[in-house]
């Protein structure tokens, strides 16, 4: 049986998406897992390149001798240094790194990155690129099933996935605007809820739930929150441009994915939803509710199946 070492920063995205991958691998080959998670300090404010030279200078691979392990799969930037100082421990290992380690690219046996990010590194043969983030199925919990009471709806569900301001994206309040006057006039054949994430501003919240109509659901991201029991059941999704990882759980199920255009954005969202778009996944929303069929996308199985050969 292999072992395989997680390593992460504090992010909860930085885990799901290595969880997410080892799901498919666990499919296909036995292994033992332990995870690492890095507690954010001083010294990771530091560049990449310093954080691998200081840990280096002080043995911390000599600190950490029991850890061993044949494969380490990595995610967030302050991981990355770890990873790459464990390998001197198990010269055998492979060591794959989930986004931008941000220093020694080529040590690393993959980096995975995603494909709106690509062209940067497209000089680095080590480099597979992925479309979105890294998805896998979730099983309801108690919590779900309260949502699902609370619905008390037998009507299909239309999910609308909210996102946010953000480094690579902006939404205005007339571009809410619009979407809300558009939804409203949704057939009442459809349970209609609102699901914020963590980047949407209280002036997004503040519109949609004063311009919605009565029988829409609205939840915020700190109430009771209804998004994977959205992912699951929900017949058709609506969501923000702006967010790749909610686009990335919607198409993961193969139902009907609205993206709503907003302009405020950087190349690279355009160039992700613009791939989905051409790949015929998703399509823009104008107000009209309909059906079409596409291969769901899982890019966790087809880079699992890939890390299996190498490995």
């Amino acid at each position: 049986m292999k072992k395989v070492l997680i390593i992460t920063d504090e992010k909860k995205s930085s885990y799901n998406q290595c969880d997410s991958l080892l799901y498919y691998l666990k499919k296909k080959i036995k292994l033992k897992t332990e995870y690492m998670r890095i507690e954010r300090g001083l010294i990771h404010n530091l560049p990449n390149i310093a954080i691998y030279t200081y840990l280096f200078v002080k043995s911390f691979f000599k600190t950490n001798k029991n850890k061993k392990a044949d494969l380490i799969i990595s995610c967030g930037r302050i991981s990355a240094p770890y990873s790459l100082i464990l390998k001197k421990l198990n010269k055998n290992c492979k060591i794959f790194h989930i986004l931008d380690p941000y220093c020694l690219r080529n040590r690393f046996d993959k980096i995975l990155i995603p494909s709106h990010d690509f062209s940067k590194f497209s000089n680095y043969k080590n480099v597979l690129d992925f479309l979105g983030t890294f998805v896998r199925k979730r099983k309801l919990v108690d919590e779900d099933l309260n949502i699902y009471k609370e619905l008390q709806s037998n009507k299909k569900i239309i999910a609308c996935l909210i996102g946010g301001d953000g480094r690579s994206s902006k939404l205005e309040g007339y571009e809410i605007n619009s979407l809300v006057e558009k939804i409203n006039l949704i057939s009442a054949r459809y349970t209609v809820v609102y699901c914020f994430s963590r980047r949407t501003s209280a002036i997004t919240k503040r519109i949609i739930k004063k311009r919605k109509k009565s029988t829409h659901y609205c939840y915020n991201y700190k109430d009771k929150d209804p998004y994977w029991y959205l992912i699951n059941k929900s017949s058709h999704f609506i969501v923000t441009e702006d967010s790749v990882s909610m686009t990335s759980d919607a198409v993961f199920t193969g139902k009907p994915v609205f993206m709503v255009k907003i302009k405020n954005k950087k190349n690279k969202i355009k160039n992700f939803v613009q791939n989905l778009v051409k790949r015929g996944v998703v399509r823009y929303f104008d107000g009209e509710i309909i059906s079409w069929k596409y291969e769901k996308i899982n890019e966790s199985e087809r880079i699992a199946n890939i890390i299996e050969k190498i490995i």
